[in-house]
């Protein structure tokens, strides 16, 4: 073999190796499926809306706990304002999202009223298996008020979303 064609060999060699060693170093840690919803009533004496939550990771479903608070402004028939979650799955780990979101007066009479909610959040932090984790949430849902003039509302949210997580760790 002469010696052009060995220098060609070997650099062909030499730019094959880069290319496959980078696209190791580049990449990103696997995207996730996840599914993930919540029901919660408020918490009068606290503040915060709290119940339970569903997450599902790649088919997988694990229970675990939510709570959320949130800060806004109420005009005659909406809310918009911004809210921090805080989702509890036990031995999996935690994650806090954050973000803004916005409530539509769909019905209202002087006993019920009965709200769509959406927001659009981020991953903001993590533990465990959420502690690398990183992506965005677009939640849709409802939040529905049962009137009660002797004392505080009857309330119940439903929330719910799919996304495509980064960097969950399930390993």
């Amino acid at each position: 073999m002469s010696k052009k064609r060995v220098r060609i060999a070997g650099a062909s060699l030499g730019v094959l190796i880069v290319a496959l060693c980078a696209s190791v170093l580049w990449a990103e840690p696997p995207v996730t499926e996840v599914i993930l919803e919540s029901y919660s009533e408020p918490n009068w004496a606290t503040g915060f809306w709290e119940g339970p939550a569903t997450i599902w990771i790649d088919g997988v479903k694990y229970e675990g706990e939510i709570v959320f608070s949130g800060e806004g402004e109420t005009k005659k028939n909406n809310y918009h304002g911004t809210e921090v979650k805080v989702y509890d799955f036990g031995d999996l780990g935690t994650f806090e999202v954050s973000g803004t979101n916005k409530t539509t007066f769909a019905y209202v009479s002087p006993e019920h009223r009965w709200h769509r909610y959406t927001s659009h959040v981020q991953i903001t932090d993590g533990t465990g298996v959420f502690a690398e984790a990183h992506g965005v949430f677009q939640f849709v849902g409802y939040t529905d008020w049962l009137l009660n003039p002797a004392g505080p509302p009857d309330a119940y949210a439903f929330e719910g979303t799919q996304a495509n997580i980064v960097g969950i760790q399930m390993d």
